[in-house]
């Protein structure tokens, strides 16, 4: 393995820590789960998120479900599982479309940002504030949304033709015929609208990424995807199944062990929960409806439980949520993050681009791009100056010695 490999290895593992980036994954989670709870509200669902169900049914319905993918398929299940909790089942199409629309959007946004403050990081070594990463992303938006837009065009573009050839097939006399001629054609059609679809499922968060560090918009992202994607298969899959490892490894810690869920207590309040057994039964089952409710991003339920229990079981999920969302917080972003050096990687190694090459805002022309370039110091340019209006100096003339006189006869 070269050392180019390697640097790129370790760039996809140690994701550039920034505060900042953090806080918009934090802020952007809190505006997601917001926006499930109006949305379960709005359609009357009970039980189970709808971005979480949304999540599971694209990707079974992209033949990919997390589960399938080896080695790494559990991590994500317990990624996905710890920042939704369980999905909503049997979601009909408007729900899928209304949730997918409220998802990307968040993610454009908040995950655009993120992508920014980090390529900005990789690139340049520099810090972006949370206003101006917001600024730019929103002021992008345009170039996110029309992601899923031109997939979707392209997909339904070749569904079209292949449902325009079983038409034609059912012309009398002549439809057979011409369906033997159309129907390779179909065969290659739907293949291509596998590999459009695959890719931009698997692709999104690469894409994403592109944006926030070129200039040249939707269809630049997209293209530079599927060519990273389809040319480096093995590296694309080995650098986001690191990323989703250590992902599934911050929640497994950060999670399930100090905050816990279901039935276990977890490192941070299993000695609360130890205490208030002497106080009785109903007081444990107040923190126990709280802290199970902030484990699976839902609302506690009081029913049954008295006054204080009540009270007990509203602090218990508000405090069991922050902290939820702080480390969660911090997995969005390194999931994002990841997917910004994964995009950093694969353009050096597919395209030969140097790390410190990207767009900045205001640039007037090429040498804007990446580091600024190296001058020599003050001195030195004065120096050169001089040297050139200097004049060149003549050489001395040869001394004339005088002629000797001839003696006189």
């Amino acid at each position: 393995m070269t050392d180019v490999d390697n640097r790129g290895l370790l760039r996809v593992i140690k994701v550039p820590f920034d505060i900042k980036a953090i806080f918009l994954g934090a802020f952007g989670y809190i505006v997601l789960i917001v926006l499930s709870w109006i949305l379960n509200g709005i359609w009357g669902i009970n039980e189970g998120n709808v971005v979480s169900g949304f999540l599971r049914k694209a990707m079974v319905m992209s033949a990919m479900g997390y589960e399938n993918i080896p080695l790494v398929g559990t991590s994500m299940g317990m990624t996905h599982l710890a920042l939704f909790g369980k999905p909503a089942l049997g979601l009909d199409f408007w729900q899928m479309l209304v949730t997918g629309i409220a998802y990307f959007l968040v993610v454009a946004i908040f995950g655009g940002a993120i992508c920014r403050v980090i390529a900005l990081r990789i690139a340049r070594d520099e810090s972006l504030g949370v206003k101006e990463a917001l600024t730019f992303s929103i002021g992008n938006l345009r170039a996110y949304v029309q992601i899923p837009l031109v997939l979707g065009g392209a997909i339904g573009f070749f569904w079209g033709c292949n449902w325009l050839a079983g038409v034609v097939s059912t012309i009398p006399v002549a439809g057979p015929f011409l369906f033997i001629v159309l129907y390779p054609l179909a065969i290659l059609s739907g293949l291509i609208i596998l590999l459009i679809a695959v890719g931009g499922v698997l692709g999104l968060f690469l894409m994403v990424a592109a944006v926030s560090t070129e200039k040249n918009g939707t269809l630049d992202a997209i293209s530079r995807a599927f060519s990273y994607l389809y040319s480096r298969p093995v590296a694309f899959f080995f650098y986001y199944f690191l990323v989703f490892l250590m992902a599934g490894i911050i929640v497994i810690i950060g999670v399930f062990v100090f905050l816990g869920g279901g039935d276990y207590p977890g490192v941070i309040a299993g000695p609360v929960h130890t205490g208030l057994d002497t106080w009785g039964d109903e007081y444990a089952r107040g923190f126990e409806v709280g802290a199970n409710a902030a484990s699976m991003v839902e609302f506690p339920g009081f029913d049954g439980l008295g006054f204080f229990p009540s009270i007990l079981a509203g602090l218990a999920w508000f405090f069991m949520i922050v902290l939820r969302v702080c480390v969660l917080g911090f997995v969005v972003s390194y999931v994002m993050g990841g997917s910004t050096a994964i995009y950093f990687a694969l353009r050096r190694d597919v395209d030969g681009t140097e790390d410190s090459e990207m767009y900045v805002e205001g640039a007037e022309d090429e040498d804007d791009f990446g580091l600024p370039p190296i001058t020599p110091p003050a001195a030195e340019e004065k120096k050169e100056e001089a040297a050139e209006e200097k004049p060149a100096e003549e050489a001395p003339a040869a001394e004339e010695t005088p002629a000797e006189e001839a003696p006189a006869a």
